[in-house]
C-alpha cells in the first residue's frame, strides 16, 4: 500500500480579518461569516500592504485601478511568490517523513496562478529543493488539485514505477482579485498558502484504499479566470484590463448547489467502492470552501460534525492547498491515528471534483 509518511503546511504570516475587508468594501464581519464561515485568512505581504493602503484611500475603486495599472508604489515585483511557499510546506513535509529531497523519485505539483506562465511551480519547486533529474509533474485543477495529485502519485506507485513521491498543493491567490465592491463576491473567500504530503510504497493494509475523480467541463464558465489566458488576442492588453477581463469570475449560486451534490455523490462512490458506510470512517477531510457547503453536504450525508475537521474560519479558501493543510492540522492535533479511516474530497474549478480513502 501507499501511506502518507510525512505532511507539512506554510501560510503567509500576515493575517486579515473581515474588519479590515469591511474598510475596503461594502461588507461586515457579521455577512461574511453568516455566508461563509470566514473571520480570517492568510495572503501575501503584497497584497496585505495594498489592503492597508486602500482601507484608507476616498476613492477605493480608483486606487485598486492604478494598483493593476502600476502595482504598489510604482513597484510590480512581488514578495512572494507560490512556490515559496510550496517550498517551506514540501520541506516540513519531508523533515516530517525523515527524508531529504533527494530521496523523492517524483514532485506532483498543483497551483491554480503560477509564478511564471510557464514553467510550473512544479518545475520551480523542483530546482528549489536542488533536484536536478526528479521529475515534476505539474497540475492545474484547482480546490481539488491535491487529490489529483494524490491519485496520480498512488497510481504511479502501484505501478511499480516510484516508490517516494512528493505532492503538493500551493496557492497565491490574493494578489489577483479586486478588493473593492466589484469583487467582493471572491475576494472575501480566497486566502494563500500551501500544503504536502509525503507519499511511500510499503507493505501492509495501510495506505491510499482508493481514489475516485470526476470533471464535468459543461460548466467550466461558473468558476473561471482568463487573466493572460489564450482567450483573448494577444493574451495580455490593455483593453482586457479596461474591459474588467482579467478579474476571476465566479457564479456563487452555482457552484454552490454543484458542490453540494458533487461532494454527496463522490463521497457515496468512495465508501461503496470500499464497502464501507458513513460510520465507519474516523475522519472526514473536505476542501474548506466555504462553512455552508461543508454543513450542507455534513448534514446531508448524516456525518457527525465532531468527525468533521474544518480549519476554514483561520484560512479562508485556500484552493489546491486546503485538504493538506487540514490534513497535516488534523494530524499534529492528534485527531488522525493510525488505524483510522479517513476520507478526503474536494469540489473546485472545472469543475472538478474526487475523493479519496485511506487507513491511517
Amino acid at each position: 500500500m501507499n501511506r502518507i509518511v510525512g505532511t507539512g503546511m506554510a501560510v503567509p504570516p500576515c493575517v486579515v480579518d473581515n474588519h479590515l475587508l469591511s474598510r475596503c468594501m461594502n461588507t461586515s464581519d457579521a455577512w461574511i461569516v453568516q455566508r461563509t464561515g470566514i473571520r480570517e485568512r492568510r495572503v501575501s505581504p503584497d497584497t496585505y500592504r495594498m489592503l492597508q493602503r486602500l482601507a484608507e484611500a476616498p476613492d477605493k475603486a480608483a486606487f485598486m485601478k492604478s494598483v493593476f495599472a502600476d502595482g504598489l508604489d510604482g513597484k510590480i515585483d512581488s514578495s512572494m511568490t507560490v512556490s515559496d511557499l510550496a517550498l517551506e510546506a514540501s520541506e516540513r513535509a519531508l523533515e516530517n517523513a525523515g527524508l531529504t529531497a533527494r530521496d523523492v523519485d517524483c514532485l506532483v505539483v498543483s497551483s491554480t496562478v503560477p509564478d511564471f506562465a510557464y514553467p510550473h511551480p512544479g518545475c520551480v519547486l523542483a530546482g528549489r529543493l536542488a533536484l536536478t533529474s526528479t521529475p515534476a509533474i505539474c497540475l492545474q485543477q484547482g480546490c481539488a488539485g491535491f487529490l489529483y495529485g494524490l491519485a496520480i502519485a498512488d497510481q504511479m506507485m502501484r505501478g511499480g514505477m516510484y516508490r517516494q513521491v512528493l505532492v503538493v498543493g500551493a496557492e497565491l491567490l490574493s494578489t489577483m482579485f479586486d478588493y473593492t465592491d466589484a469583487g467582493r463576491d471572491m475576494a472575501v473567500l480566497f486566502a494563500d498558502g500551501a500544503g504536502a504530503a509525503v507519499v511511500r510504497a510499503e507493505p501492509g493494509p495501510r495506505g491510499v484504499l482508493s481514489s475516485h475523480l470526476h470533471t464535468d467541463g459543461t460548466t467550466y464558465e461558473s468558476l473561471a479566470g482568463e487573466l493572460w489566458g489564450t482567450s483573448t488576442y494577444p493574451p495580455v492588453s490593455k483593453r482586457k484590463f479596461d474591459e474588467d477581463r482579467m478579474r476571476p469570475r465566479m457564479n456563487g449560486r452555482q457552484v454552490f448547489v454543484q458542490a453540494v451534490r458533487r461532494f454527496k455523490e463522490v463521497v457515496g462512490e468512495c465508501l461503496a467502492a470500499n464497502g464501507f458506510g458513513i460510520g465507519d470512517v474516523n475522519r472526514f477531510i473536505f476542501h474548506q470552501a466555504n462553512m455552508r457547503i461543508i454543513e450542507a453536504v455534513g448534514e446531508g450525508l448524516r456525518i457527525p460534525s465532531d468527525r468533521l475537521y474544518n480549519n476554514v474560519e483561520r484560512y479562508g479558501n485556500t484552493a489546491a492547498a486546503s485538504v493538506p493543510i487540514a490534513l497535516h492540522e488534523a494530524r499534529a492535533l492528534g485527531l488522525v491515528k493510525d488505524g483510522d479511516l479517513v476520507l478526503l474530497a474536494a469540489f473546485g474549478t472545472g469543475f472538478s471534483w474526487g475523493a479519496t480513502l485511506i487507513r491511517w
